[in-house]
């Protein structure tokens, strides 16, 4: 009963949303990258195959108004269940679907903060929604329609899942990381790991939802496209091939610094780099195990540094996701150091992007090192 009411109650909010973004549209960009979203979507309801990319640019164009000459086609690089969970984009105006998704969005971040506060007391957690919602990363990520939000709710769906042994918010916190593969598969990985290591009833049964709703998902990619295995390989393979893809020049992440540093600053050097990174790290956490393995908001915490680490193509919006690092610092903190820690980290890219402009990215990468090291600090006392 109460499965229907959510549901229902989730199916009322959408329509809510829905009906302020088509009568209240906000001037929010469209020709951003929300734009490859709304324009797969257009393509979906109208039924077309949405990664034959010929066939949607020949459909969206005429209704940009941009001349065939000048028109780009941003490619929608995701799943095909991404473009079913939004359908609905497609039956709306440019403005209102940008408005309805920038709304979704501000849900998801919210519901993130929700359950990453669980248990927290209620002035903190109070004050945890207003600093996750001016963190620059996600000011950055609302403002262009970015699709890191689902990766974001679904891991802190996990850590609660794991918390409370629930199931269904383990199942749907990881089906949710598969939306941006390349930024959430490290945590799904590191959810199967710490499942199989378990091998109780709670991880079995959790097991059998996540692949069972894994197979659910690619059965209805059919409905998004008849080919889409197919087509979503062969558009991955061209989309690395794409000039901004390859220089990655707006990419601010460890490995890119050092293909730009050290050598000729190209996206397949700096996977390179990632590769040792990964390596390294695979041998420090293997002598480190018992640190790490010591509960599950450490282990699945560690592969969201890892992957905030290692990950190659990284843009400043996609660290947002140190919103879950945050949380977990902010949880074990055990004195004024780690909260003026905290506060230094949030408050240094406004300071470095709004003196240096896209230069001061940097500092991402620099409060991101800082809060692993307390993460290690905080793991490493607590025996």
């Amino acid at each position: 009963m109460k499965r229907v009411g959510g549901i229902t109650a989730g199916f009322l909010l959408l329509l809510g949303l829905a009906g302020m973004a088509l009568y209240f549209p906000a001037a929010l960009p469209t020709n951003s990258d929300f734009s490859a979203l709304h324009n797969t979507t257009l393509a979906l309801v109208r039924r077309i195959p949405i990664y034959d990319l010929n066939a949607v640019r020949e459909w969206v164009q005429p209704l940009s108004g941009v001349p065939d000459e000048h028109f780009f086609l941003a490619r929608f690089p995701y799943p095909p269940w991404y473009a079913l969970a939004t359908f609905y984009l497609g039956f709306l105006p440019a403005a209102s679907a940008a408005t309805l998704w920038f709304e979704l969005n501000l849900v998801m971040l919210f519901a993130s903060v929700w359950f990453l506060t669980d248990g927290w007391n209620g002035r903190l957690r109070l004050i945890a929604f207003p600093f996750a919602l001016l963190f620059l990363p996600v000011l950055g990520a609302l403002s262009v329609g970015q699709y890191d939000f689902p990766v974001l709710l679904g891991t802190s769906l996990i850590l609660f899942g794991l918390k409370k042994e629930n199931v269904l918010s383990v199942a749907s916190g990881a089906t949710l990381t598969t939306f941006k593969p390349h930024v959430g598969g490290l945590i799904f990985l590191f959810l199967l790991i710490w499942l199989f290591i378990k091998q109780n009833d709670f991880s079995k049964q959790s097991l059998k939802y996540i692949f069972g709703a894994l197979l659910a998902l690619c059965l209805l990619g059919f409905l998004a496209d008849v080919d889409w295995m197919r087509g979503y390989l062969n558009l991955l393979l061209n989309y690395q091939n794409e000039g901004n893809v390859t220089a990655c020049s707006e990419c601010m992440s460890f490995p890119m610094l050092i293909s730009r540093w050290f050598f000729d600053g190209s996206l397949r050097t700096a996977i390179f780099g990632a590769v040792t990174l990964l390596s390294l790290s695979s041998v420090f956490c293997y002598f480190k195990r018992a640190s790490f393995l010591k509960s599950p908001a450490v282990f699945i915490t560690a592969a969201l540094i890892a992957t905030l680490w290692i990950n190659p193509y990284f843009y400043n919006y996609d660290f947002l996701l140190l919103l879950i690092l945050f949380a977990f610092v902010i949880e074990n903190s055990a004195g004024k150091f780690t909260n003026g820690a905290v506060i230094f980290a949030f408050l240094t890219p406004y300071f470095a992007i709004g003196v240096y402009g896209r230069a001061g990215n940097i500092s991402l990468l620099l409060i991101t090192l800082l809060l692993t090291v307390i993460f290690y600090k905080q793991v490493k006392a607590s025996g």
